[in-house]
């Protein structure tokens, strides 16, 4: 793994007064996820939109635009928008379907981008692969890695953390010298303490709490909030004071 630099617009219209050539890129994928992707590099990168991409079966005939720019079969892609000239980033929320065409593409010749959000507080050591997208509001303490075709979103990660390949944190906390292994998703306020390791393919559901090491293909889901039948002005009067 390599550690990469990814320009900010700040540094790009700002090194020397100079104008820097923006890198072409195609976006997989035409949903919601793939819009707020598509804004943020326009705006907080070195990487140019210029169309979106889905497989065959996914495309709406009717639809030939988003975003104003077109959409293409995933299968076209290699004629209309070759490797040599475009690089590409797999915006899909699935692990397992980012893999799958995160691997197809691969061998097809492309190599991905990666962001890392300029509103995201980072360390000049952090180690990440390629097709790995970091969040704004994300915060990153040093000595961590991280592998290929991974997404995190307003994620804490405690230093010495490594977190593996096609995984995907949203809004969770890790404590120091946590492992999450490949394929693994984390869902929204999930904490890991700190020196627990996940296994691969696990599921980590909203509001989890994880204080022990998990093994491969687990799936761990905080219950519920359950309405109470007392009142919020009893609690009030009983439990908050005057």
């Amino acid at each position: 793994m390599q550690k990469k630099v990814v320009l900010t617009n700040d540094i790009l219209y700002n090194l020397g007064n100079k104008k820097v050539k923006k890198l072409k890129t195609v976006i997989f994928g035409a949903g919601s996820w793939a819009s707020y992707v598509s804004y943020v590099l326009s705006h907080d990168s070195a990487y140019e939109v210029c169309a979106f991409c889905v497989e065959k079966d996914n495309k709406n005939q009717e639809i030939q635009n988003h975003e104003g720019l077109p959409i293409i079969d995933f299968d076209d892609l290699n004629k209309i928008f070759p490797p040599d000239e475009y690089q590409l980033f797999i915006s899909v929320g699935n692990n397992w379907v980012r893999e799958r065409v995160y691997k197809i593409a691969k061998s097809n010749g492309y190599s991905f981008i990666s962001y890392v959000s300029s509103k995201a507080i980072v360390y000049k050591d952090l180690e990440y692969g390629e097709n790995v997208f970091i969040s704004e509001g994300s915060v990153i303490q040093p000595f961590v890695s991280i592998g290929d075709n991974t997404t995190l979103i307003d994620a804490k990660i405690g230093h010495h953390s490594q977190i593996g390949n096609n995984a995907l944190l949203s809004s969770c906390s890790l404590g120091g010298n946590v492992k999450i292994g490949d394929n693994s998703f984390l869902g929204m306020n999930s904490t890991i303490k700190q020196n627990v390791s996940v296994g691969r393919n696990n599921i980590i559901g909203m509001g989890s709490n994880i204080t022990k090491n998990t093994d491969d293909d687990e799936v761990y889901a905080e219950k519920a909030t359950i309405k109470r039948t007392i009142s919020s002005e009893k609690i009030r009067d009983k439990y908050l004071g005057s």
